[in-house]
C-alpha cells in the first residue's frame, strides 16, 4: 500500500519513498553529513552480536549458569533502539543485564546482592568481575538457577523494551524500579549491581564498557584505542565483520553533486574502528565535517564544568550533526542519513535549531528492513531509501524533475 504523501522510486526490487511536501527542499540540498554504523559500514555481524555476546558473558559469570550466545536478538536491539534512547550499545547492555538480573528470584538476589558487597571493591574492572565470578560459580549455583528466569525471556525482553523512551538507561532504571514496588531491598540490590556493572563510563574501571569494547575492538585495536592490555578478549574482535556499504562511486557522484569539501559525518562511535575498516575512503569526507564520540565528549566534559552538572550531548541530542555543518557553512539545506530512529530524533532537534536539515532514513542494512521500513514512514522521515547507494539516483531524478 502506498504511504500517504511520498512519492515511490523503485529500484531493483526495494523502494525509495520521498515525502511529496519535501519535494522543493530536496532539490536544494547541497550537502550530507552521514551516521557511520548501519549507514557506511554494516554493522550487523559485530556490533550487534558484540550486545548478545557481552550480555551472555556477564549474566554467566554473575550466576554461574550458562546463557546462549544468541539472547538478544535483532529484533529485541531494533526495539531498544527504536526508543531513540539506545544510540550507545553500552546502555542495551546495560537494560538487558538489569532487566534479567532483576527478574532473579528473591533469594538469588539476596545472595547476589550479598556477594557484590563482599568482594568487588577492586578499581579494575577485570579484577572486580573475577573476584565476583569466581565466587559466584561456587555460591549462586548451588543456590538453584531460578528456571523462570529463562522461560519466555526474549518475549519479556521485547515487552519491556516497549515501555522505555527516550531517555535510555534512565527509563530502564524507573521502570524496573516502579515495577518492584520500591521496595527497599530491591532498591538495595539494584544500586549495588548498577555500582558494580556500569558506575561510569570509564573503560578499564567500568565493568560494562571494558567488556563490551574488548570484545567488539579485540586485542590490538584495544590496545591501541585505551592504551590498557586487554584481559577479557585475546581474540580478532567483532569489528573484524564489518563491511562496507557505500561504494567508492558513490561518494564519488555525491562529490559531483554538492561538492567534494560537502560530506561530512555525525557519528556516536569512535573513529578508530571507522578507519580500521574503512580506509582510505575517510578520505572522501571533508576532514572539518568528522564528528566521532571523542569530539562529543570533549565537548561534554567543557560544558559539564561550566554548568556544574553532567550534560549529554550525545544522540539523540543534535550536538554532533550541528557541530559537522559548521564546515559546510553558509548552506541551504543539508541531508542527514541515518539508520534508526535516534538518528531522525536528531535531525527533528537541529532543524529546531534552524530549519535546515533534512532527514534520510535508510533500511536494508538494519537486519529487519520491513520494521526499519515501517518506523520511518510512520515518523513521516523526509526520505527513505534502501541504502545511502541509492541517495545519488533518488538526488539526480529530484533535480531532472525540477528541470
Amino acid at each position: 500500500m502506498l504511504p500517504e504523501g511520498y512519492v515511490v522510486l523503485n529500484f531493483e526490487g526495494n523502494k525509495a519513498y520521498i515525502r511529496r511536501d519535501r519535494l522543493w527542499q530536496l532539490r536544494r540540498v547541497c550537502a550530507a553529513v552521514f551516521d557511520c554504523d548501519g549507514v557506511l559500514l554494516d554493522i550487523r555481524d559485530s556490533y550487534n552480536k558484540a550486545i548478545s555476546k557481552v550480555v551472555a558473558f556477564v549474566l554467566e559469570g554473575l550466576t554461574g549458569y550458562p546463557f546462549p550466545v544468541d539472547l538478544v536478538s535483532d529484533e529485541i536491539i531494533f526495539l531498544f533502539r527504536k526508543t531513540g534512547g539506545f544510540n550507545n550499545d553500552w546502555d542495551t547492555v546495560y537494560g538487558v543485564l538489569m532487566f534479567v538480573l532483576s527478574g532473579l528470584t528473591e533469594k538469588l538476589r539476596g545472595k547476589l546482592k550479598r556477594l557484590l558487597e563482599r568482594t568487588g571493591r577492586r578499581q579494575c574492572a577485570f579484577e572486580r568481575f573475577f573476584e565476583v565470578t569466581q565466587t559466584a560459580k561456587e555460591e549462586l549455583k548451588s543456590f538453584g538457577s531460578g528456571e523462570g528466569v529463562f522461560e519466555g525471556l526474549a518475549e519479556r525482553l521485547k515487552g519491556f523494551a516497549s515501555l522505555l523512551d527516550a531517555t535510555g538507561a534512565a527509563s530502564v532504571d524507573r521502570n524496573l524500579l516502579t515495577a518492584s514496588g520500591w521496595s527497599e531491598d530491591f532498591a538495595d540490590y539494584y544500586k549495588a549491581l548498577k555500582r558494580f556493572l556500569y558506575h561510569s563510563s570509564e573503560v578499564g574501571r567500568s565493568v560494562i564498557p571494558t567488556v563490551f569494547e574488548e570484545f567488539f575492538c579485540g586485542s590490538g585495536l584495544f590496545r591501541e584505542m585505551y592504551g590498557i592490555e586487554p584481559r577479557f578478549c585475546k581474540d580478532l574482535g567483532m569489528v573484524e565483520n564489518e563491511k562496507v556499504i557505500v561504494q567508492r562511486e558513490t561518494l564519488g557522484w555525491l562529490a559531483s553533486i554538492f561538492g567534494k569539501h560537502n560530506l561530512g559525518i555525525a557519528s556516536g562511535s569512535r573513529p578508530q574502528p571507522a578507519k580500521h575498516v574503512m580506509g582510505d575512503l575517510l578520505g572522501k569526507f571533508r576532514s572539518e565535517a568528522l564528528v566521532f564520540l571523542d569530539t562529543m565528549e570533549r565537548a561534554e566534559r567543557e560544558r559539564s564544568n561550566k554548568e556544574g552538572r553532567y550534560v549529554s550531548l550525545k544522540k539523540p541530542h543534535p550536538f554532533s550533526l550541528l557541530k559537522a555543518v559548521e564546515a559546510f557553512d553558509p548552506f541551504d539545506f543539508v541531508l542527514y542519513v541515518g539508520d534508526s530512529m535516534e538518528d531522525a530524533i536528531m535531525a527533528r532537534e537541529a532543524a529546531k535549531v534552524a530549519n535546515h536539515f533534512l532527514f534520510v532514513g535508510v533500511y536494508h542494512y538494519t537486519g529487519l528492513e520491513q520494521s526499519v521500513l515501517c518506523s520511518f514512514l510512520e515518523a513521516g522521515c523526509d526520505m527513505v531509501i534502501p541504502s545511502v547507494n541509492e541517495l545519488p539516483s533518488v538526488l539526480e531524478a529530484l533535480r531532472r524533475e525540477k528541470r
